[in-house]
């Protein structure tokens, strides 16, 4: 796990690596790895984007972390990249992902309502989940969403901080 994370970030990834590893414990080394992975290539680099487009003040920016987790392979593969798809479209017998899950579909309610609500207006608050804020650089608002969908501001602050700085995001 090591040399890979150092494939990706270089000088860094000692840092990094602990900042995940205390943020996620009792994750495995393929674990963490997968997380630091994920932020790399998606997680922070779309967070920089949030950044930018509410900086630049055309319209509200809303922000969210999927972190419902697959019951396939016996949940090893966590909250894979794409997974709130069959949520956003309410398709999640369709998805081998999300089948089996009797707590899929209540999900899968609140996050399409919340998709076409955004769809509609540009707003995606709706009766179904807690009052999302807009996003902005200083609080970070972020719907966090799982069988309790909250809103949380950095969620993910210290690693965002520490990939952000590996990247040289900052």
């Amino acid at each position: 796990m090591q040399s890979r994370v150092r494939e990706l970030l270089g000088e860094h990834s000692t840092r990094v690596i602990d900042v995940y590893k205390k943020g996620n414990p009792g994750a495995s080394p393929s674990g963490i790895y997968f997380l630091i992975a994920s932020d790399n290539r998606y997680g922070a680099p779309v967070m920089k984007i949030a950044e930018r487009r509410a900086a630049l003040g055309k319209g509200p920016v809303f922000l969210y972390y999927f972190r419902w987790e697959s019951p396939v392979d016996g949940g090893r593969l966590k909250s894979p990249h794409t997974i709130e798809i069959p949520f956003a479209f309410d398709n999640i017998r369709e998805s081998r992902l999300t089948s089996t899950s009797p707590d899929a579909q209540a999900l899968a309610d609140k996050v399409s309502a919340a998709w076409i609500a955004f769809a509609r207006s540009g707003d995606p608050n709706t009766s179904r989940l807690p009052k999302w804020a807009a996003f902005n650089a200083k609080d970070r608002p972020t719907m966090v969403f799982n069988n309790e969908s909250r809103v949380e501001n950095d969620p993910l602050r210290e690693q965002r901080v520490a990939m952000f700085s590996a990247l040289n995001l900052a």
